[in-house]
């Protein structure tokens, strides 16, 4: 709230008024004495919050932003090949397949003249450019995918852009005015900008910033590439590295892209929150004092004013039902779960853990029954395999075993062999299509051994690494011990230069030693004099000090006893100014009392003198 003068008039002319009226009225007293006898809350802070968001990930997508501006402008393409049968005079060119199908297809040949073939119709090919291969649909999902993640960064930020300042007040209060219990509460919170330049500042080039990167994507998100892969099916993770994303830098600098959106899922910020409790003075206590006040007679006064009324409202009257207890075992849950919708169809965690338990325990069982781990992998895998297999031929009925059983009784009873054709084309469709379900997992399967195949092949080099790295060390270490091996073939040497010099040092020690006694000797004698000396000056202190604490204590009375005289005499002058205060304010209400009365007088004089006119007027108008 920038402007205030016309906020502070008013509360001070509410302050006056409120003062009048407590003074005249006596249910004001009442009720601050029942308040404050009261449980009352007071509460009353304000809280400074700036958001400052990073950036880094502004400049990430810069740095990969020119490879997809030079991709979109002159993208890879291939050729579609459209077939074609059509009449000899509309064809063009042919080929090799051209002259296969004629062969194949005999009945479009018109006539066979002097050796040469003349047909009715030929099988033509036509070459189209064709733009929505892999690569660019990757690009395209790129396109989009980056979109989405800056606009909504972008919205982000431009929500929290600016600064805030918090000022909360909270007053909760139990008391009980004449046998009425009340518990009052009043919330009051103002949110205000906050000034911060440099903040603000940082946050709106960084709102700039945005913007500009994202009119560049939406640039490419209407340029021709895009309009041209428009109906182009967008890829699906995970993103096959063909040889295009592999070698190429632009499209591999776009796969990196798509990486980095994968993994930079939030958006950051550092967010400086200051805080504060602000304190109340006595003027402060009295207004929010008035303001209970307000509010419990503005409500009570209400409601008791319109009891006539309310007895007209219309009742609601309903009753509370007590809750339901489940007595259903898991089990019955299991069998006869409780109808929901969902949205996510996928198998959930608690299957998923059943069956992992399920597999573990088979896996241990097998592990103890057979000869090795990788016969004990199979045998779980054939049994958790089998599993699914029997819910197929269970579910679709595709177990012939029963029908084998009673093949005797079967040739006794005439068939519908329509019905039976029909049953059988189902059962091999639906076999078909459990059959092209595991070849996708196969397939899958084969992909996953490859890249752990790939995964061993990168291993062994980092291990034919660490060999090399070993060898070196190892003919490093052959090095030192062909010194050591030379140092050895000189050790009497050695020896002799060793034993003369230890010998020189052995006499070092020795004089070390009696000057080492000497000085040892001295520092006693010299620890004993110190002793002796720190003991006077100890004494000498602890006379100085009962001294000085003698000193500090008699300055200590006279200091409080010149403070309690200060104390007297300001009390004594705050008595008098009380005093004074009130003699004044009586004389004010003296003085306003008898203005009252003579503006009274005055205005009963000039009513009386208007009547008197009046009446003087209609005598004089009568006797005319």
């Amino acid at each position: 709230m920038k402007k205030t003068s016309d906020l502070v008039k008013f509360h001070q002319q509410l302050n006056d008024a409120f003062y009048e009226l407590e003074k005249e009225e006596e249910f004001p007293n009442l009720f601050y004495t029942a308040f404050l006898s009261g449980e009352n809350t007071l509460f009353q802070k304000t809280v400074s919050e700036t958001k400052t968001f990073h950036e880094e990930w502004i400049g990430t997508i810069e740095s990969y932003f020119p490879s997809l501006d030079k991709i979109t402008k002159d993208p890879k393409s291939g050729l579609k090949y459209l077939q074609e049968v059509v009449a000899i005079e509309k064809a063009k060119k042919t080929n090799s397949d051209s002259i296969r199908h004629l062969a194949a297809n005999t009945h479009l040949i018109k006539e066979i003249r002097d050796g040469q073939v003349i047909p009715k119709k030929i099988l033509t090919t036509q070459a189209e450019i064709q733009y929505a291969i892999y690569e660019n649909r990757f690009i395209k999902t790129l396109v989009n995918r980056l979109f989405d993640f800056v606009n909504n960064r972008h919205e982000l930020v431009k929500n929290n852009v600016e600064s805030f300042q918090t000022k909360q007040f909270k007053l909760t209060s139990q008391f009980e005015v004449r046998e009425t219990k009340v518990d009052l509460g009043i919330e009051l919170k103002f949110i205000e900008d906050l000034e911060n330049d440099e903040v603000s500042h940082y946050n709106h080039e960084l709102l700039n910033r945005i913007q500009s990167l994202l009119k560049k994507v939406n640039g490419i998100r209407v340029s021709l590439f895009m309009e041209e892969l428009k109906n182009a099916k967008p890829v699906i993770p995970p993103i096959m590295k063909t040889s295009i994303l592999l070698k190429n830098v632009d499209y591999q600098n776009c796969y990196n892209l798509w990486l980095y959106l994968d993994k930079y899922n939030t958006l950051n910020y550092n967010v400086n929150v200051t805080e504060k409790n602000l304190t109340f003075d006595r003027y402060y206590l009295r207004n929010v004092y008035q303001s209970a006040l307000t509010a419990f007679t503005t409500v009570y006064a209400n409601q008791k004013a319109l009891e006539d009324h309310y007895q007209y409202l219309d009742v609601t009257e309903y009753k509370k039902k007590s809750p339901k207890f489940l007595k259903k075992s898991l089990s019955d849950i299991m069998k006869n779960p409780d109808p929901f919708i969902l949205e996510d169809t996928q198998i959930n965690q608690y299957f998923l853990d059943q069956n992992k338990m399920a597999f573990s325990e088979k896996l241990d069982r097998f592990k103890d029954e057979s000869s090795s781990y990788d016969v004990a992998l199979r045998k779980a895998l054939r049994d958790t395999i089998a599993i699914t297999n029997t819910l197929f031929q269970d579910y679709f009925d595709l177990n012939d075993d029963d029908e084998a059983d009673d093949i005797f009784f079967s040739r006794m009873v005439k068939q519908d062999l329509d019905a039976e054709l029909l049953r059988a084309k189902d059962r091999a469709r639906i076999a078909r299509i459990i059959r092209e379900t595991k070849e996708v997992d196969y397939n899958n399967s084969i992909r996953l051994e490859k890249r752990m195949l790939k995964e061993i092949e990168r291993v062994n080099k980092e291990i034919s690494k660490g060999l090399k790295k070993r060898a070196i060390d190892e003919a490093k270490k052959q090095a030192i011990e062909e010194r050591i091996k030379l140092e050895r073939s000189n050790l009497d040497k050695n020896q002799e230069t060793l034993s003369g010099y230890l010998e020189f040092v052995s006499e070092q020690k020795r004089i070390i030693t009696d000057e080492a006694r000497d000085v040892t000797e001295r520092i006693k004698a010299e620890e004993k004099r110190i002793k002796a000396e720190e003991k006077k000056i100890i004494e000498l202190e602890k006379k100085k000090a009962t001294i000085q604490y003698n000193q500090e204590l008699r300055k200590l009375k006279t200091k409080q006893r010149l403070e309690k005289e200060k104390m007297e005499k300001l009390a004594k002058a705050k008595i008098r100014a009380e005093k004074k205060r009130f003699k004044d304010e009586q004389l004010k209400l003296e003085k306003a009392s008898k203005e009252r009365i003579r503006k009274e007088k005055e205005k009963v004089r000039t009513q009386a003198e208007n009547k008197i006119k009046t009446v003087k007027k209609e005598k004089s108008n009568t006797m005319e």
